[in-house]
């Protein structure tokens, strides 16, 4: 088309007809533009095609990592809910004095219970290789990049509160528990498979120690408020997930 167009052009200069020149030669141009106009929009679609398909890949890799998160919070809430069920058990225990009759392995697991630190450890790979490479662009959800960007945010504040039991349990729980009590009596064979052959009497020694001992209700009552604190959170924290698992499935219908 475009050697047509030259051949005109010299035929008209050479009878000297300008200006059907100059209309040739703006033609000529008008073509060139509309076929780089044509190629940048081939160029423009193929880009998008394969951007969509990079971002299927990379949803498809959120859902699972966020689905994966999602089973861990909801494994460490459950340890919460035992850890603020044994407390609220062990204070009814105290009160009583008919606890002789509860089964001693009962008491030696709601003791164990309060001694628990659960922290939430979510897979953080597709989030944050997507957040340092600069590729959130390719999410064309606005809300969904959003929740993307702050879930890091999400996780920390968690994990303050978390830390807030694990270090009171460091610093001040463990310390009372090892100074006041055999610590192996009370545990030995809750948690392990292989036991120590401890005598029961000193298991049962132990646990009435623990369970008449009145500094005990300080301790565990900062342990099950601590944990109910956490435990708001961690709610929060679970509806921020099902959020982003929400907005991917959204997105992965279109």
């Amino acid at each position: 088309m475009i050697k047509f167009f030259r051949k005109i052009r010299q035929k008209t200069l050479t009878e000297n007809k300008f200006y059907k020149y100059l209309l040739y030669a703006i033609g000529e141009i008008i073509l060139v533009v509309i076929g780089i106009l044509i190629a940048l929009q081939i160029n423009n679609w193929n880009q998008e095609q394969q951007d969509r398909k990079k971002e299927n890949q990379i949803l498809l890799q959120l859902r699972s990592e966020f689905e994966e998160n999602l089973q861990e919070l909801e494994r460490k809430d459950v340890m919460r809910e035992r850890m603020i069920s044994s407390a609220e058990k062990l204070f009814k225990i105290k009160n009583e004095e008919n606890y002789t009759e509860i089964p001693l392995d009962s008491l030696r697991l709601y003791i164990a219970y309060t001694y628990n630190t659960p922290t939430f450890d979510p897979v953080l790979g597709t989030t944050n290789e997507l957040l340092s490479s600069g590729k959130l662009y390719i999410i064309k959800n606005n809300a969904l990049k959003t929740k993307l960007t702050n879930w890091s945010g999400q996780v920390d504040r968690l994990r303050e509160y978390e830390q807030d039991l694990r270090q009171y349990n460091m610093n001040n729980y463990d310390p009372f528990l090892t100074q006041n009590f055999s610590v192996k009596d009370l545990f030995d064979g809750v948690y392990q498979e292989k036991e120590y052959y401890i005598n029961k009497k000193n298991r049962e020694n132990a646990v009435k120690e623990f369970l008449e001992n009145k500094d005990v209700d300080d301790y565990i009552f900062t342990i099950a408020s601590t944990c109910d604190v956490t435990k708001q959170e961690s709610f929060l924290v679970r509806n921020y997930l099902n959020d982003i698992l929400r907005l991917i499935d959204n997105e992965l219908k279109k």
